[in-house]
């Protein structure tokens, strides 16, 4: 693989005029302007920081990726999710797209996913998938593990489209661990160890979206026990949270 800097020029003086002539025809169709327009009436529901932590409809959600490096390129390939309601273990929606590129995958990636390249060629275009994503988790409480990750990621593949930003309420698990847990590591592997979180096959989305969102609810029961009760307080400390160790 080439350094980043590499990277970084070869996108820039090849694969992004490519990139942009290959979406061109897209942004003329019509579920294109729709989603458009979606994100440009779209507005965070002022009351929502009122609302209790054991009501919230919660979007857990994972990314899989090509790299991690969106802004040179690196694309979206698959996104899944699982919806709860609080608390609540039962009755759980889940929700997978995988999501076809527009640069080739390489074969280390294909590995890593477990997804194929005929799988890839047959799957939704990116605005197709954000779309139904978008419509999925509408009115709920975006969670991320960490999120600064997908939240990243998905605002450069939507500005790659030329669409607006998404400024979703979003709680960033693993900001929240750090909090929680200040002694501990914090990435995924070791949060499940600690909770005896039964774990799947890593790296396909779903999957790792139904361990996050296991992970979150452990998360939330303790944040509860600390008379945190609302979605506001719980911004607040996150806020606070991610202020503190930025500068660190």
């Amino acid at each position: 693989m080439l350094p980043v800097d590499l990277q970084i020029l070869k996108y820039i003086l090849f694969e992004k005029p490519i990139y942009h002539f290959k979406i061109k025809p897209y942004l003329h169709w019509s579920h294109y302007q729709s989603l458009e327009q979606q994100l440009v009436d779209y507005k965070r529901d002022p009351r929502m920081k009122y609302k209790s932590l054991e009501e919230l409809d919660y979007t857990i959600f994972d990314l899989e990726t090509t790299g991690f490096l969106p802004e040179i390129g690196h694309e979206i390939i698959s996104i899944g999710a699982i919806r709860i309601n609080g608390l609540d273990a039962c009755h759980r929606k889940t929700f997978h797209q995988v999501i076809r590129p527009i640069r080739p995958v390489n074969n280390q990636t294909l590995r890593l996913t477990g997804l194929t390249r005929e799988g890839l060629r047959n799957a939704s275009p990116f605005i197709d998938g954000f779309q139904n994503f978008l419509d999925y988790s509408e009115g709920s409480v975006l969670v991320a593990h960490p999120a600064k990750f997908d939240m990243r990621f998905l605002q450069s593949m939507l500005k790659r489209w030329k669409l607006p930003v998404y400024s979703p309420p979003v709680i960033d698990s693993h900001l929240l661990a750090q909090w929680l847990l200040p002694s501990d590591k914090h990435q995924l592997d070791p949060l499940l160890k600690y909770f005896g979180i039964e774990k799947r096959d890593r790296h396909h989305a779903l999957n790792d979206a139904i361990m996050t969102a296991e992970l979150f609810r452990q998360l939330l029961y303790m944040t509860l026990n600390l008379h945190i009760e609302t979605f506001g307080e719980l911004e607040k400390i996150l806020q606070k949270q991610k202020k503190a160790k930025q500068e660190e």
